[in-house]
């Protein structure tokens, strides 16, 4: 008899080891990460991808068929979002990329001689720019200002002077919505339109 209940404790013992011997093992950082990523919506990471081996110069126009002029308008950009960014400026009527520049976190870049013409401006941040050097990697947010631009060169004649006036516009680039400006949130497929 002691025989068959010592072999029911070692059953029973065995029967509830048993989940504990197969239970799985905890998530890897990286797997929780794309756990909440998905959770909060953002698009997958890729597994591999290429980063950019020489980044674009400051000031450096990445993209876009605007011509910049001798004179015109300025369009000044602050990246105080604590990343880098990329910026697209778009003709309004059609969406067309006009120009893209990148730029670094905490830096600035003034665009001078701009032509007369209505953009809408857009920006992203991501963690790196792709092997292309005029994309990221991955948006991990990307905006658009809530109205167009209209830069229009107007010019005053008069019997005493004739004088030429020209538009300046000037934002800062943030995650925040604290800012005077509050830009309208894009997804990553509007914002890498071409």
């Amino acid at each position: 008899m002691r025989f068959h209940s010592a072999g029911l404790l070692l059953g029973i013992s065995m029967l509830f080891a048993a989940p504990a011997l197969y239970a799985a093992d905890p998530p890897s950082r990286a797997a929780a990460i794309a756990a909440a990523d998905a959770a909060a919506g953002l698009p997958a990471k890729p597994a591999e991808v290429s980063a950019c081996q020489t980044p674009p110069a400051p000031g450096q126009k990445l993209a876009g068929d605007m011509k910049l002029g001798e004179e015109g308008h300025s369009i000044t950009l602050a990246n105080s979002g604590g990343g880098d960014a990329l910026v697209k400026i778009r003709h309004a009527a059609t969406g067309k990329l006009a120009a893209s520049y990148f730029i670094r976190s905490s830096e600035e870049l003034a665009i001078e001689g701009v032509p007369d013409g209505t953009y809408m401006i857009q920006y992203a941040f991501g963690p790196a720019l792709a092997a292309d050097c005029k994309s990221f990697t991955r948006i991990i947010k990307a905006n658009q200002m809530p109205d167009a631009d209209v830069l229009k060169t107007v010019v005053i004649d008069d019997e005493d002077h004739t004088e030429v006036k020209r538009s300046s516009v000037s934002y800062a680039l943030s995650v925040s919505e604290t800012a005077n400006v509050k830009p309208v949130s894009i997804d990553a497929a509007a914002f890498n339109a071409e």
